[in-house]
């Protein structure tokens, strides 16, 4: 039983752990993002998503957990609960921004006398950028939101900074470390022997 629970290649387990996680995480923010499609926002399928990504590290692990899987554990769930949020944080961007009132600028774009940074960012350069650059800046748009997403959500939403710590806690707690434990040995209790009757 021993061998059981420390033998086998280690960084095996962590290649599988993390492949198990990765796919839980693809499959809970498929749940999140389909619920979300019916019109219905439910906060709790966040703890959902922990407890998934939580259970398919530890059986990845082989049932070993420990620190290691962990943290693991917690990151996918980080990276999950972000990557659920995007298209919620995206439509509601695109609605502010919808109602605010367009500034056009009179100047004609000229991208060799800019700055690196006015090219990022100038309002006009929509029209000047090619296919593949707009591809680029929304991958890293999405990255950023993916990354700071929770972060800056339950900072400005504690109810949903509540929700997210407890999926990475079901997510932490569900990869604790298996402890073996052998007691013993024992004896059998002496018995006196019936009364006759």
């Amino acid at each position: 039983m021993e061998a059981a629970s420390t033998g086998g290649s280690k960084a095996l387990r962590v290649l599988k752990a993390g492949a198990f996680g990765f796919g839980a995480a693809i499959a809970g923010v498929a749940v999140y993002c389909g619920v979300g499609l019916t019109g219905y926002n439910m906060g709790l399928l966040l703890i959902l998503v922990g407890w998934m990504v939580g259970t398919a590290v530890f059986k990845g692990s082989e049932g070993r957990g420990g620190l290691v899987y962990q943290v693991l554990a917690v990151l996918l769930t980080y990276l999950a609960l972000g990557a659920a949020r995007v298209p919620e944080v995206k439509a509601r961007s695109k609605a502010e921004s919808e109602s605010r009132p367009r500034r056009v600028s009179s100047r004609v774009f000229d991208r060799a006398h800019d700055s690196p940074i006015h090219q990022f960012f100038s309002p006009d350069m929509g029209d000047a950028m090619s296919r593949e650059e707009v591809l680029v800046i929304e991958i890293l748009n999405t990255s950023t939101l993916v990354v700071r997403g929770p972060a800056y959500e339950a900072t400005q939403r504690p109810v949903s900074g509540l929700l997210y710590g407890f999926a990475l806690y079901v997510a932490w707690r569900r990869n604790r470390r298996a402890v073996l434990s052998v007691v013993g040995p024992f004896q059998w209790a002496g018995v006196s022997p019936a009364p006759g009757s």
